[in-house]
């Protein structure tokens, strides 16, 4: 038999030291699988005791039952623990975590909290969830609304908002609202959303001199229906930008005020055909048929969009405005025929009269 070359048994030691490598690395994996597995099991066993603890304490505090909640939450770590109560507490809904509130603070989970949410930026996300589900024990939202990254920001300025401590998010706008429009629209919802909405600290900060932040400003305003705001709203139907008058004239909508329709008709007359679009839109719902005259004169504007909303906010001004299209669409109007069309009307119908 000839003997192996030296490439030959070479190539053999390569492949038994991969082989070998292979058979490690299988045997790694299979006993990482196997502690995760176990610590499921122990995650869902420990899950399964508290739930039952936690059923049987009911709406009176037990202390016998709460320190058996804390005992069974201190067979696993403070890391586990933090996570399975924000997870109970957030099944249970907001007003019902009272319970896993006080076991949060038994088990002294708030320094391990404190000490995560400093280090990295997906530790800070984890405890903004906690604290909105837990109310925030380990007191970090004061803090993470203020934070450099606009993510956490963000998810900190709607759990205050979902907690009812707008009036501490507010102090994050002028930050928030620079981040994007994405970021301006989730503000805005958690901002309207707020109970108690905080009227004058948002009326206070309307005086800014970033357009971005009076948008949000107006809209939350609108959004909330806040009385206390309608100065503001129809001041800013003449604001120096676009976007904060469009948002102006839809907060007058959603606050339903006739007041406003003077402030609203001058809208109708704006540079931005944006504008002269969302006039039509709340002129016919403040105006009703006292806009009809003014909205027809837009039947006729430059900007199709335009022309479509007239249109469509005369169907909704009354026989006046019904009237207004009749005569439009008599004059070869497109906008006003497809809106008589669309209502289910005819030049000649009878059912409504011009006003």
């Amino acid at each position: 038999m000839d003997q192996l070359s030296f490439s030959e048994l070479v190539i053999i030691v390569i492949v038994a030291i991969e082989l070998v490598i292979v058979v490690f690395a299988l045997a790694a994996m299979l006993v990482v699988r196997n502690r995760a597995i176990r610590r499921d099991a122990s995650f869902s066993a420990v899950r399964k005791a508290l739930v039952d603890v936690v059923t049987r304490i009911g709406s009176d505090s037990d202390l016998g039952l709460r320190a058996q909640a804390l005992t069974v939450l201190a067979t696993i770590s403070k890391d586990h623990a933090r996570r399975l109560l924000t997870e109970m507490a957030e099944l249970a809904g907001q007003g019902k975590s009272s319970i896993f509130e006080d076991l949060y603070a038994g088990a002294n989970l708030a320094d391990e909290a404190r000490a995560n949410a400093a280090s990295r930026p997906w530790e800070r996300l984890r405890a903004i969830r906690e604290a909105r589900a837990l109310s925030d024990p380990a007191r970090l939202l004061h803090g993470l609304v203020r934070d450099e990254v606009p993510d956490v920001r963000l998810a900190a300025f709607e759990a205050l908002c979902v907690l009812g401590r707008a009036d501490e998010a507010v102090v994050a706008l002028p930050a928030v609202a620079g981040d994007g429009r994405l970021n301006r629209m989730r503000s805005t919802d958690a901002l309207s959303a707020a109970t108690p909405f905080p009227d004058q600290q948002v009326i206070a900060l309307v005086a800014t001199s970033t357009p971005e932040m009076r948008q949000v400003i107006v809209a939350a305003l609108g959004i909330a229906k806040s009385r206390a705001g309608i100065d503001v709203m129809v001041a800013s139907v003449t604001d120096p930008d676009a976007e904060v008058r469009i948002q102006a004239l839809r907060a007058l909508r959603e606050l339903a005020d006739r007041s406003a329709l003077t402030a609203s008709l001058a809208a109708l007359k704006d540079e931005r055909w944006e504008v002269r679009s969302e006039a039509t839109r709340t002129c016919a719902a403040l105006g009703q048929g006292g806009a009809a005259e003014a909205i027809a004169e837009l039947l006729d504007d430059s900007a199709e969009w335009v022309r479509h909303n007239a249109a469509l906010g005369l169907t909704r001004c009354g026989p006046a405005g019904i009237g207004a299209l009749r005569a439009a669409a008599g004059r070869g109007n497109t906008a006003a025929s497809s809106a008589l069309a669309e209502a289910r009307l005819t030049v000649a119908d009878p059912a409504v009269q011009p006003g």
